[in-house]
């Protein structure tokens, strides 16, 4: 099910969806629809990653928020370099989409397979 949405745009978006359309062979209409659906994807992204940054969300409820996958979000907090505490909620939440998709596990395998390991623990005495 669609549900029609009508908006008004200046003359110059106008003109430069038409520009894009002809250089892609698609119509205006199409191609506003699929700029329009990658817009909403990437502002859910953003909106998750910022919510997980401030703290009001976990990992797997940002996923869930963008639409992504939990793994897919992994990659986007590594590639937007967001920091944030990771708690003991969290851990649990992700543990339970491992344990609901055990098909991805392998790959949360390679990950820390691939990842270098981290500098000494300098508040263990050797």
């Amino acid at each position: 099910m669609t549900v029609q949405v009508n908006l008004r745009v200046p003359p110059e978006v106008a003109d430069d969806l038409d520009r894009l359309a002809a250089e892609e062979h698609l119509s205006r209409i199409d191609l506003a629809r699929q700029i329009l659906l990658e817009g909403v994807g990437r502002r859910k992204q953003a909106l998750a990653l910022q919510l997980y940054q401030e703290g009001k969300v976990s990992r797997s409820r940002a996923a869930e928020m963008a639409g992504v996958s939990l793994w897919e979000m992994m990659d986007l907090i590594d590639q937007a370099e967001v920091k944030a505490a990771y708690s003991l909620r969290e851990a649990v939440e992700d543990i339970r989409q491992v344990i609901q998709s055990p098909a991805r596990t392998a790959t949360l395998y390679r990950r820390v397979a691939e990842e270098p390991p981290g500098p000494p623990d300098s508040s263990h005495p050797d």
